[in-house]
């Protein structure tokens, strides 16, 4: 499938972080591009700017396109759908659209795993930018200086093993950052989503794997097996260093002088909502983090609370199906944070019966750490953060809706 054969292109759920950089793309390539989603975005607005005709609601007029790109949030019965089947309208999920675009590039290197996809991503391509080469990306997180140019001789990708979506990608260098339970909604057990990423992995040419105990089940033969090495700089916890590792040995493989690429790791932050300091509420610290999957929220937390005292940490679930199966993990993990409060879960494309809510997890982890909190509403949390009165530091953490919740605050 090649992108010249379609001239106009409707896309369901365009206000996504991939779906917007995909219409961008199409925008570029002077295709006429049609935008649905239940409600508007800044990333819908720049692209209507561009040019994108943009519904919140039906219209039989954007069904009058070649192609339907459409996200994994939309419903199978969405009204959309149902009458581009009668048309017999073509219509692809968002996985196959980015390959159809990254068939666009010379060399293309898409960066896999359950951790650190977007910062390692995002390291690739601010080496190669600096470096003068000819790079754009395709990154779920903003990056600085963001680019999407046909033409450009490198694509960086970050590739994304939901519902097995990275499987579409057919990558010059396939690179992956660690292999641990997540989406098991999807693949139900190890083996599969093992045998998943060793998929992605034969996908690319040339392959790069961080070496650690969640990738030691990989044994194919012609991988560049990355040991984690010391950038002592801006990123901190050992999982940075990972991901400055992985990300430092692509750029010198594509010709990247070392010495030139890890001074540009030192003063690299970072992608937005990763140990994020976003202001101050009534003399707090504020900060806001991604970190959803338990491996990410011991990680940062023990890093954090290393240089930061007195630290309210407020959690958000994402999704009830990652709650339920990595329940255990996720009990494990919460009862050692002594200031602790649960905020109710971000359910994203699910409802209650996918899974196990957020209170569920509170009423577990009440049991064996008293001093935790639950709250279901943004007027409790507030009233919990402001009866907080000796905590200099307040953490939002989760992959859902809870940075908006904490920008919300501290303008209050």
């Amino acid at each position: 499938m090649n992108i010249n054969e379609f001239d106009s292109v409707l896309l369901l759920g365009v206000g996504g972080v991939s779906m917007h950089q995909i219409a961008k793309a199409l925008l570029e390539k002077n295709k006429l591009v049609f935008g649905y989603d239940i409600k508007a975005n800044e990333y819908i607005d720049e692209l209507v700017k561009k040019g994108m005709k943009f519904s919140k609601k039906f219209d039989k007029s954007f069904l009058n396109v070649d192609l339907c790109i459409v996200n994994g949030a939309i419903p199978k019965d969405n009204k959309y759908l149902l009458h581009l089947k009668y048309l017999n309208i073509k219509v692809i999920d968002r996985a196959e659209a980015l390959d159809m675009l990254c068939r666009e590039f010379k060399c293309v290197i898409a960066v896999a795993g359950t951790h650190g996809k977007s910062t390692t991503a995002s390291i690739i391509y601010e080496v190669l930018r600096a470096s003068n080469k000819k790079v754009s990306c395709h990154i779920g997180a903003d990056v600085f200086a963001p680019r999407f140019k046909f033409g450009d001789d490198y694509l960086v990708v970050e590739a994304c093993e939901y519902k097995k979506s990275f499987l579409a990608l057919h990558p010059t260098i396939s690179v992956i950052t660690n292999v641990e339970p997540d989406h098991m909604d999807c693949y139900t057990n190890m083996f599969n989503l093992r045998s998943a990423f060793l998929v992605f992995l034969r996908r690319g040419k040339t392959r790069f794997v961080i070496k650690d105990n969640s990738t030691s089940f990989i044994k194919l033969k012609g991988v560049h097996f990355v040991e984690n090495c010391y950038i002592e700089g801006e990123l901190k916890g050992e999982y940075n260093q990972k991901n400055m590792s992985l990300a430092l040995a692509v750029v010198k493989y594509l010709g990247v002088d070392e010495n030139f690429a890890i001074k540009l790791m030192k003063k690299y932050k970072g992608v937005p909502r990763r140990n994020e300091h976003i202001g101050v509420y009534k003399n707090k610290n504020i900060f806001i983090d991604y970190a959803h999957h338990p491996t990410e929220i011991e990680a940062f937390t023990s890093s954090f609370i290393k240089t930061h005292s007195n630290t309210l940490f407020i959690f958000q679930p994402h999704t009830y199906s990652r709650t339920k199966f990595l329940f255990s993990e996720f009990m494990r993990v919460l009862t050692k944070i002594d200031n602790l409060i649960i905020y109710k879960e971000y359910p994203a494309r699910e409802t209650k019966k996918d899974g196990a809510s957020a209170l569920e997890l509170f009423n577990a982890i009440k049991q064996k750490n008293n001093n935790t909190k639950y709250c279901a509403s943004e007027k409790t949390l507030t009233k919990c953060i402001n009866d907080s009165t000796d905590i200099q530091n307040i953490v939002f953490v989760g992959a859902g809706d809870i940075n908006m919740v904490a920008k919300r605050l501290i303008v209050k």
